[in-house]
């Protein structure tokens, strides 16, 4: 069975807040880029700043855009695309000391993009393939997902964790940092939907096309009611929701899932929890 939350509580919450309470970096060519910080684990201790980032595609960042990140100190990158996303947009970042990690497969749920304009989805059925790839996330991704928790477990930090326009695989990516770190799931569920906030992934999508290689004119997004354009774009709760659920029911909690599906033991845990809280 899969939870669902109280949809307008939380949507409130975020409403209430100012942007830096979820570290949003406004960029110019950027797309939902944030510091992930100041989230309260249950030990009492908070996330702490400068070590852990969250963004989309890193392809179309302009040179006031590096000059202002390279102020982070970036110490690795992980790309959490496929091979064949990574060619069509490859990253471009200023500095030469970051390292960029990722896997050379194309096992990884790809953006549903291509998939929604090739078809002729109903919002029911766009919902339900959301869905469907955000129950698939703990085994598709967790070759990736090994990557991230040894980088954290190294302190290879500061460390951005990307996808394509950084809500859905970067999501889970980072829901399951938070729940590592002890964030309640009320708050996971928060830093998740801020995304509806942080970007505007239609606009972002039809202006940095290249990926598709589509003229703006006849972009397939444009074609799409937009209810299927929001199922696929938006953040719902159900969406995570579902990958939470099916973290639950294969390895009992996140924490099962860390140490029976990454090989994330209790002794690295405490050194991640000691390096990246407060």
């Amino acid at each position: 069975m899969i939870l669902q939350p109280n949809t307008l509580r939380v949507r409130a919450s975020i409403l209430d807040v100012n942007h830096e309470t979820f570290g949003l970096i406004r960029l110019e060519g950027g797309c939902n880029f944030r510091q992930i910080m100041g989230h309260r684990a249950r030990d009492g201790r908070r996330v702490r700043a400068g070590k852990l980032y969250r963004s989309g595609v890193l392809s179309y960042l302009s040179s006031a855009d590096q000059q202002r990140l390279a102020a982070l100190r970036m110490r690795t990158i992980v790309d959490l695309r496929s091979a064949d996303e990574r060619r069509r947009e490859p990253t471009v970042w200023a500095s030469e000391d970051v390292q960029l990690l990722s896997v050379e497969d194309e096992t990884a749920p790809a953006s549903l993009l291509r998939m929604a304009v090739k078809s002729t989805p109903t919002e029911a059925s766009m919902r339900q393939a959301m869905i469907d790839t955000y129950q698939s996330m703990p085994e598709a991704l967790s070759d990736r997902m090994r990557i991230v928790f040894e980088c954290l477990h190294r302190d290879d930090t500061p460390t951005l964790v990307h996808c394509a326009v950084g809500k859905d695989r970067t999501g889970f990516a980072i829901a399951m940092i938070l729940g590592a770190l002890g964030v309640s799931r009320d708050l996971i569920l928060q830093d998740y939907l801020y995304t509806n906030e942080a970007a505007d992934l239609e606009r972002f999508v039809l202006e940095h096309h290249r990926g598709l290689r589509y003229p703006e004119a006849g972009h397939p997004l444009k074609h799409l009611p937009p209810a299927i354009r929001q199922a696929l774009l938006g953040a719902h709760p159900e969406y995570l929701q579902a990958a939470l659920a099916a973290v639950d029911q294969r390895y009992g909690s996140i924490e099962g899932y860390l140490e029976r599906g990454l090989g994330v033991d209790a002794h690295k845990l405490h050194r991640i929890r000691d390096q990246l809280l407060e």
